[in-house]
C-alpha cells in the first residue's frame, strides 16, 4: 500500500527542515512516496517563496536526494505553483526549464475588487489580522464577495493551466471560524463550491485531502470540508491524501482522520504518482 505526500515544504522556502531532513523522516514513518513542493511564483517571489536565485538549488538537491533514498523511498520533484492572473500561473511550460515531476495548482491571493483603498492584494490565508484587514481593504469587508472571489479565482486556474493537484480546495475556510466571513452551509456558498468541483471534474486533475491546517493549529478540519469531499466523490474526482508539512513532525499528521473523511465519503482508492502518471489504489 502506498504511504504518500504530495505537498511538503523545505527550509528553501517557508519550511523548518532541510529537503534531506524531510525526505529520511517521511521514510522513516515508513512512506513510501514524498513529493516536495516548494512554494513557487516564478518568476517572481514573495518572502515565503522560494528565492529566484534558489531555484537550482532545490532542484539539484532534491534530484540528488532521489537518487541517494532510491531504494527507501520514492522522491519526487515538485512545486506549490500559484495562481495570480498576469502575474503567475502553475503551467508546464512556465515551471519546463527545471522539469518538475508534477504541480500543485494553489490559491493565496486575490487581487482586490476594484477598490482605491487596497494596499495590495488580498491575502487568503495570511494572519488572522492580515485577513482581517484586507477584507474590509479588497472587499469592503464583505467575506461573501471575498469567498466568491475565492471560487472564481480557483475555477479559472483549473480551466486555464495544466497542472496535477489542487492544492488545499477550499482554503478559503481557514480563518471562518474566528471571522464569521460566510456561512459555509449557505445555499450561495454551496453553489459556487460545487461548480467549481465540476470544473475539476471535467478538467482530470486530482484534489488532495490536506491535513496541514490541522498539524498547525490554524483550523481544526481538513481541505476540502466533509460535505466538498463527498461533492468530489459523487463527481468521480481523483483524489490524494497529503500533509502539506512544513517540517519532519507534520508529515503524516491527522492522516488517520483524513482516511475516515475518506470512507465517510465513499472513496474507496486514493492516488499516487507512477512512472506513467496518476494511478489509483485501493485504501
Amino acid at each position: 500500500m502506498r504511504l504518500a505526500t504530495y505537498h511538503a515544504h523545505t527550509d528553501l522556502c517557508d519550511g523548518k527542515d532541510s529537503a534531506e531532513a524531510m525526505v529520511l523522516g517521511a521514510a522513516e514513518l515508513g512512506m513510501t512516496d514524498i513529493g516536495l513542493t516548494a512554494h513557487a511564483m516564478y518568476p517572481v517571489a514573495s518572502e515565503w517563496h522560494l528565492p529566484i536565485q534558489k531555484y537550482d538549488e532545490y532542484v539539484d538537491e532534491v534530484r540528488r536526494l532521489k537518487t541517494v533514498y532510491a531504494d527507501r523511498i520514492r522522491v519526487s520533484l515538485g512545486f506549490e505553483a500559484d495562481w495570480f492572473p498576469g502575474l503567475s500561473a502553475p503551467t508546464r511550460a512556465r515551471y519546463a526549464p527545471f522539469s518538475p515531476d508534477f504541480l500543485v495548482g494553489s490559491v493565496h491571493y486575490l487581487a482586490p475588487a476594484g477598490r482605491r483603498e487596497a494596499t495590495g492584494p488580498f491575502s487568503v490565508d495570511g494572519p488572522i489580522d492580515v485577513v482581517a484587514r484586507g477584507l474590509e481593504e479588497c472587499f469592503g469587508g464583505s467575506g461573501r464577495r471575498a469567498a466568491t472571489a475565492y471560487w472564481g479565482a480557483v475555477r479559472e486556474m483549473v480551466e486555464s493551466c495544466d497542472f496535477d493537484v489542487v492544492g488545499h480546495l477550499d482554503l478559503a475556510r481557514k480563518h471562518n471560524a474566528q471571522l464569521g466571513l460566510f456561512d459555509e452551509g449557505a445555499r450561495w456558498y454551496r453553489a459556487e463550491a460545487s461548480a467549481c468541483a465540476r470544473s475539476i471534474a471535467r478538467s482530470g486533475k486530482v484534489v488532495e485531502v490536506n491535513t496541514g491546517a490541522i498539524a498547525r493549529g490554524t483550523m481544526d478540519d481538513l481541505y476540502p470540508s466533509g460535505w466538498l469531499l463527498s461533492v468530489l466523490a459523487r463527481l468521480g474526482v481523483p483524489i490524494t491524501v497529503s500533509s502539506d508539512a512544513h517540517s519532519v513532525s507534520g508529515l503524516m499528521a491527522a492522516y488517520d482522520r483524513a482516511r475516515a473523511a475518506l470512507a465517510a465519503a465513499g472513496i474507496g482508492e486514493t492516488y499516487w504518482l507512477s512512472e506513467k502518471g496518476w494511478v489509483g489504489e485501493p485504501l
